[in-house]
């Protein structure tokens, strides 16, 4: 991976660190209550809510916007402000929907929302950490022309980063779970 592409990541990737972390802080705090509304509480359970999609989606995308803020003195400056708001917004968006599909699945097999399955566990606990990683992986090979190579490079890091941050706001008794 090019100098360029790793900034590029680390670009994408920070945005989603920020706004996942607030995310959990604006969940424990129960703000933004009024959009605490799960989706489809039958088919992804109760912790899936319109609070995340709205929330990680909006600061996401701000916080890409400010990390790839361009000089407005530039004729077309704001119009890059727009587009980039509209990828930073893709971006918190894919790393939401694509947590959808595992917490179906759970649902399912009769796991409750925020339950571990006693058969399959680390399949689930793989799939916990990686569905979110993948989603935004896959838009960062849509949206830019990187290898397959990066994009892989670029799944890993993302995975390992959630696995990471869980794990602090999991210490810091911010997330109930690992």
């Amino acid at each position: 991976m090019g100098q360029s592409n790793w900034i590029y990541m680390w670009g994408a990737l920070i945005p989603l660190i920020v706004s996942n972390v607030l995310h959990m802080v604006l969940v424990k705090k129960n703000l933004w209550s009024a959009l605490a509304k799960p989706i489809n509480a039958r088919a992804y359970g109760n912790n899936k809510t319109w609070r995340g999609v709205v929330f990680v989606s909006l600061v996401n995308a701000m916080i890409f916007c400010i990390i790839h803020w361009p000089s407005l003195n530039a004729f077309r400056g704001w119009e890059v402000v727009a587009i980039n708001f509209f990828i930073g917004w893709i971006y918190g968006l894919a790393y939401v929907l694509f947590e959808l599909p595992n917490s179906w699945l759970k649902r399912r097999m009769g796991i409750p929302a925020g339950g571990s399955p006693e058969r399959f566990k680390g399949l689930f606990m793989l799939l916990d950490k990686t569905d979110s990683a993948l989603g935004v992986s896959l838009v960062f090979c849509v949206l830019h022309p990187f290898s397959w190579g990066d994009t892989a490079l670029f799944f890993i890091t993302a995975s390992g980063l959630h696995i990471l941050f869980s794990w602090i706001l999991y210490l810091r008794k911010i997330k109930k779970a690992f």
